[in-house]
């Protein structure tokens, strides 16, 4: 068996694969799997990873109907062997090094995850913002106050985790920001997390993906939703970061909202009036904690909402991240 499997979604990507397949494959670290799961991708890339198979022993296909990144994901994590559990997304690259120094780093520290840290590609300008200036471990009780206060990032792609604090823990299919309502909840199995200070992980910023768009408003909501749902699990786990998580939840909900706004969507939607209902519970208990701007808006969605409505009318004009 081997120790490490490395899953890989696979969708419209023919033109980034071959460099994030390779990078994968050039690693010091030998002892994996590569699951490439393809799913249902229009393109050529169900071929190009069978052509992969076919020349690597390494490296198992998934062949599956169009069903989201999360449920690429987990049918990744089902079909996986190994005892340890790394993702790769398919249009970005690792470092040679990342799997090898990682497993050593879990390895000497009895660690069940390791956080690396990442590099930001945008076009030919790549960009590195440590999370801590140091290496770093963790007891659970630490770490998940860590990732819930928005330190310790969210993104499922720069770690690994053993397989056995998983469980049936899985990403939440059809559901965007998928990272956001899924990580903490692996953290809070571990008994030991590490942050190595290093930037092993390349991540490529590119125009058009409905993450990348400050206005999509299902994006926005599913983003919201995880937030919403961290702040149920710290108060319900009694965890020191709740004033923490319902800042970001509150924060999150602003931006959505700005977003809904901005597309005309209605107010009698259930997402508006759980948007709006929310906020109206819990901005008032840390509306001292956000900045200027989330303060107006918070007021003005108390006093004179037409303002809110312009805000997001010229924001989405601008083109402008909010």
């Amino acid at each position: 068996m081997p120790r490490l499997s490395v899953i890989v979604p696979v969708y419209k990507v023919e033109k980034y694969i071959h460099k994030c397949v390779d990078s994968i494959l050039n690693q010091t670290f030998t002892d994996f799997e590569l699951i490439l799961v393809d799913d249902g991708s229009p393109d050529n890339c169900g071929k190009i990873c069978d052509e992969y198979a076919e020349k690597d022993s390494r490296v198992r296909v998934i062949h599956k109907e169009n069903g989201g990144l999360s449920d690429a994901r987990n049918f990744g994590i089902d079909a996986a062997k190994g005892e340890i559990i790394g993702f790769v997304d398919s249009d970005d690259i690792i470092d040679t090094n990342m799997y090898g120094d990682m497993i050593g780093y879990m390895d000497e520290h009895d660690l069940d995850v390791v956080c690396a840290d990442t590099y930001v590609v945008r076009g030919e300008r790549k960009k590195f913002n440590p999370r801590y200036d140091t290496d770093k471990i963790f007891i659970r009780d630490e770490a998940i106050n860590e990732i819930l206060n928005g330190t310790l990032d969210n993104s499922a792609v720069n770690k690994i985790y053993k397989r056995s604090i998983m469980g049936d823990v899985r990403y939440p299919k059809g559901r965007v920001y998928e990272d956001v309502a899924t990580t903490y909840k692996y953290i809070f199995q571990a008994r030991r997390v590490g942050y190595i200070y290093k930037p092993y992980y390349y991540y490529f910023k590119r125009g058009g993906s409905i993450v990348s768009s400050s206005f999509n408003s299902k994006s926005r909501y599913d983003c919201f939703k995880g937030y919403k749902e961290r702040l149920a699990f710290a108060v319900d786990n009694d965890l020191g970061c709740v004033e923490d998580c319902r800042v970001l939840a509150v924060e999150t909900a602003l931006a959505t909202l700005t977003a809904f706004y901005a597309n005309k969507e209605s107010e009698d939607s259930a997402r508006y009036k759980d948007l709006v209902s929310f906020l109206r519970e819990n901005g008032a208990k840390v509306k001292n904690k956000l900045k200027r701007k989330q303060r107006f808006l918070f007021w003005s969605l108390g006093h004179h909402g037409f303002l809110y409505k312009i805000y997001a009318k010229l924001s989405a004009a601008s083109k402008k991240v909010r």
